[in-house]
């Protein structure tokens, strides 16, 4: 298993920090945290902590109110902020060559934030809208108020974002008093992961905040919980058609240092195909479609979490004794040693997952610090005693999973009856929103940047962008692989020809009703036992229509080859597993149309692509879905699943293994017939309308959407520019023309969208979307509107040098883990594009003429051509 060496130093004014260095990308996550959370909060400033986590964006007396956002987009980085019970967090990605000077920006914002009242004014509008989004995620707020039942006397009753009656009130001198308490050097840890030595880091930390004061004697305030034996129930209404159910226990929170054991008895219990839940709930009694456990790991006191989605609200009852059932024999120690290693070996992959990738490693060292102040935490995350293993997970169970300690909580449909007083409920809240955020006005315009005029661009450090060598098999199955021996980890991409938008018409989910099915059995693994197999041996596994992925360590790279041989070849499609896997994407169908902001994306499809291709819908219909039979799948399976044209990628440690020999020997058998290329049907722009979804939600989703171009367009890369300054492209640039809107106004919290949504071989889509409460719809409309008409007509010469740059630093980021390599592997091999591609990548970029990228945006973007898409409470 991997080791972390972290390194150590804390600052003569309190400030830990701790470095941890990363050489697989020329890049550096940067991340403060500050021990406050909501917790912290008092009555009536409720949701202050997390209003402060946006206005630190705001400005200092050295920084405007768009300098963050700014020099962040200059230096080609991205930054981001989060707020929890707990703590509040604010991270950097920056290039290596620029990482420093996220520094200043974190050491003044420490001290200097000003919280001027008129950007208050519009970023609580901002948060306001937040909150109102957050409502129409019905398992969120399900989990939010099992915790407020569950925790009556301590600060984890009151939830993070905290209510609107509090927000209303708050003003600049609220926010002051709070953040002068509580932000300083003595209550902060700084974490920086990447490609630095811990000495550079320890200097230049020193060099940006050794100055700051303490506050001294800072000590958080102690918050005391009695513990009952209670069991309380938490019931939700809303328009949805799917029901939802959780089964919560309260557990030790964060601080006592058994987050590997609740990651072993989520294992265990209901994570993964093969854990007992699942295989009782969903594959024995079919009483759920879905089963899924975790631990919510606040500080204090912590949650264990089953999560099930049931077939019939009425079937309850028995899937609680079920639970209970299972939990009794876990507590009794009846677990096999077999579980008990599929979730460690799980649960070790999941941890060089972790720390593969910069900033979620950096996330998860922050976190664990802020818990424990132990920075050798991370390092030894998964050293739990083996002998030892067996008793404490019964322990666990038997102490804190038991039958008089379960809450439950579910999400049922609204009954007819209900639904005018739910809509009258949700009308009072709009009247008084809008009664109240009227009067908050921001009558200045966004304040220029004043800082990011002194940043100086330094020069990108070299990277030598990984090469694929490649070898074809007997079967016509070309390999392409790579040697990245940072980890003893190995990442398998498989791409076949026949994506989902093969389907027949009338038969829309067959790929994805297929590639689902060869994961439920095979000739030498029947039914239950594929599932245990893979995870046994650690393997992840993901399968998509056209697309299948492994994960695994080195040691079992030869298994993951056989299992995936086995799924190419002997699946056996028993009808059993089929009416499960049916049952499951009915339950999958329906939540998704439950789901404006995901359904949105296919109302848009349909209306861009017409009978294309392109048009399909992955999981298909409920009447496509209940007509799929054995032989219809069995068939895709014999027609789709062919070597012929189809590429893997393998990446990670293959230092010493002769993949060509053992490709041969494993996947040599493998055949299949030539896929027939599809026809497409000629595409053009549309006619602007609109189309009107009516669904009862707190928000209303509004989208835009129209024909773009393909990949091999000449003006992609012009339109690929301005997309970066549209909507802030792959980096999520806070300081994009799309996030200026919300800036300014408050009228939403999030927005976003891409003028090259799904481009490939064919046209991809151009498509925005927001999220807007009923009342503001209108002017939202206006304003979105108006920004798509000006297009890229008045960018300036700073804005496309900032793209053009922020592009060219983003291509490392391909390449940032072992399966974003295989990715980009395929990606050069599918559109033929050279080995040396991204070495030239940023050349070809800068050779581009802001003009020239404003031709071809005006060609393309046209209001006139866009259909718009509106999803909620629509008059």
């Amino acid at each position: 298993m991997a080791s972390v060496h972290v390194s150590k130093k804390v600052l003569s004014n309190g400030l830990t920090v701790l470095a941890l260095e990363q050489r697989n990308i020329p890049k550096v996550s940067l991340q403060i945290w500050y021990g406050v959370g909501s917790k912290d909060e008092q009555s009536g400033e409720r949701g202050i902590a997390h209003l402060i986590e946006h206005m630190i964006f705001k400005g200092t007396d050295a920084l405007s109110e768009s300098d963050i956002n700014l020099i962040t987009q200059k230096l080609s980085g991205s930054c981001n902020a989060f707020t929890s019970y707990d703590y509040t967090g604010y991270l950097f990605d920056m290039p290596v060559e620029h990482w420093h000077y996220a520094l200043p920006i974190m050491a003044d914002c420490m001290k200097n934030a000003t919280f001027k009242e008129e950007l208050l004014n519009s970023e609580m509008k901002a948060v306001v809208q937040e909150l109102r989004m957050y409502n129409d995620d019905y398992t969120s707020v399900l989990l939010e108020k099992l915790i407020a039942a569950i925790f009556p006397d301590h600060p984890y009753h009151h939830p993070v974002i905290g209510y609107k009656q509090d927000l209303w009130n708050m003003k600049r001198e609220n926010l002051l008093n709070f953040y002068r308490k509580h932000y300083c050097p003595n209550n902060a840890h700084l974490v920086v992961v990447g490609a630095v030595t811990a000495e550079e880091v320890f200097a230049q930390v020193e060099a940006a905040f050794g100055a700051l004061k303490p506050i001294e004697g800072y000590k958080r305030a102690e918050f005391y919980h009695a513990n009952d034996i209670v069991s309380q129930s938490v019931t939700i209404h809303r328009d949805i058609k799917q029901p939802h159910i959780m089964l919560a226990w309260q557990v030790p929170g964060t601080a006592a240092k058994i987050d590997y054991l609740c990651d072993v008895v989520s294992w265990i219990l209901g994570s993964g195909k093969s854990a007992r839940l699942v295989k009782r709930l969903v594959d024995d009694e079919a009483l759920a479609t879905d089963v899924e456990t975790f631990a919510y790991d606040m500080f204090e006191h912590g949650l264990f979490v089953i999560s099930v989605q049931p077939k019939n609200l009425d079937d309850v009852p028995k899937i609680i004794q079920s639970v209970h059932d299972e939990l009794a024999k876990v507590a009794a120690g009846q677990c096999t040693p077999q579980e008990l290693t599929r979730a460690q070996r799980k649960t070790e992959m999941d941890f060089l997952s972790t720390i593969e990738d910069q900033e979620r490693c950096a996330y998860i060292l922050g976190k664990l610090y802020a818990a424990h102040r132990d920075e050798n935490y991370l390092s030894n995350y998964v050293q739990w005693d083996e002998q030892a293993l067996p008793h404490d997970v019964a322990h666990f169970v038997k102490t804190y999973l038991h039958p008089s300690l379960m809450h439950k909580g579910a999400v049922a449909s609204l009954a007819e009856a209900d639904k005018d007083l739910w809509t009258k409920i949700q009308q009072e809240s709009d009247v008084a929103d809008h009664r109240i955020l009227s009067r908050i006005k921001r009558e200045c315009s966004v304040e220029d940047g004043k800082a990011v005029h002194a940043i100086s661009v330094n020069k990108q450090e070299p990277f030598a962008f990984p090469r694929a060598n490649e070898f074809i098999l007997s079967n016509g199955l070309k390999v392409l692989f790579s040697n990245m021996p940072r980890l003893e980890k190995i990442d398998v991409m498989l791409e076949l020809k026949a994506r989902g938008y093969y389907d027949p018409e009338d038969k829309q989910g067959l790929m994805a009703f297929m590639m689902d099915m060869i994961q439920e059995g095979t000739k030498n693994y029947p039914g239950y036992a594929f599932a245990t197999e893979l995870e046994t041996h650690g393997i992840s596994l993901s399968c998509l229509p056209g697309q299948i992925t492994m994960s695994m360590v080195k040691s079992e790279f030869g298994k993951g080859l056989e299992l995936l041989n086995e799924m190419l070849v002997n699946a056996t499609f028993e009808a059993t597993a089929l009416e499960k896997v049916r049952a499951q994407i009915l339950a999958d169908i329906t939540e998704f149309w439950d789901s404006p902001g995901q359904f949105v994306g296919q109302l848009a499809r349909d209306a861009v692509y017409g009978k294309h291709p392109y048009h399909k819908s992955y999981f298909g219909s409920p009447e496509s879905i209940k007509n799929m039979t054995r032989e219809d799948i069995v068939r895709a399976y014999q027609t789709y699943l062919s070597p012929i044209g189809a590429k893997v990628a393998i990446v990670g440690d293959v230092q010493g293994l002769n993949l060509e020999k053992m490709l041969q020997q494993a996947l040599g058998d493998w055949r299949g017939n030539p896929v027939a290329d599809l026809t497409y049907p000629p595409l053009k722009p549309l006619d602007a309308y609109a189309i009107d979804h009516q669904i009862n939600r707190d928000q209303t989703v509004l989208a835009y959407a129209g024909l773009s171009i393909d990949r091999f367009d000449k003006d992609f890369d012009k339109i690929l520019l301005f997309d970066q300054i549209l909507t802030g492209g792959s980096l999520g640039t806070l300081a994009s023309r799309l996030f200026q809107i919300r800036e300014q106004t408050g009228l939403f919290y999030t927005i976003g969208g891409s003028l090259l949504a799904g481009t490939y071989l064919q046209p991809g889509m151009m498509f925005f979307k927001t999220i807007v409460s009923p009342e503001q719809l209108a002017y939202a409309e206006q304003l979105l509107e108006a920004v798509l008409a000006k297009g890229a007509s008045d960018v300036s010469d700073e804005e496309f040098v900032m793209a053009q740059a922020a592009i060219s630093h983003g291509l490392i980021d391909n390449f940032a883990t072992n399966r974003s390599i295989a990715a980009s592997f395929l990606f050069l091999d599918t559109f033929n594009f050279p080995s040396d591609f991204f070495d030239n990548r940023a050349a070809q970029l800068m050779a581009i003429k802001r003009e020239d990228m404003q031709e071809a945006v005006a060609r393309l973007l046209k209001v006139q051509n866009l259909v718009k898409i509106r999803i909620g409470r629509l008059k």
